[in-house]
């Protein structure tokens, strides 16, 4: 499975940017405690939309804000 992400979310003062391209089984996400970890997993689940960007998972787009998506 491959999973592109770029995208830039705002929540308050806080700002998420996440840029990566994950081909593979396993992905890991780590960071100390409230680095935006939920947020990115919520992103890419589709609970909340990205400010700004694109997430596809194997070529399929799931979110594009320049495409409206």
């Amino acid at each position: 499975m491959m999973l592109s992400v770029d995208i830039r979310h705002r929540l308050g003062d806080f700002a998420v940017e996440a840029r990566f391209d994950s081909a593979g089984r396993l992905t890991a996400l780590f960071g100390p405690s409230g680095s935006g970890k939920s947020t990115l997993i919520k992103l890419i689940a589709g609970l909340i939309r990205p400010d700004k960007g694109r997430i596809a998972v194997d070529g399929r787009v799931l979110a594009d804000t320049e495409a409206r998506i």
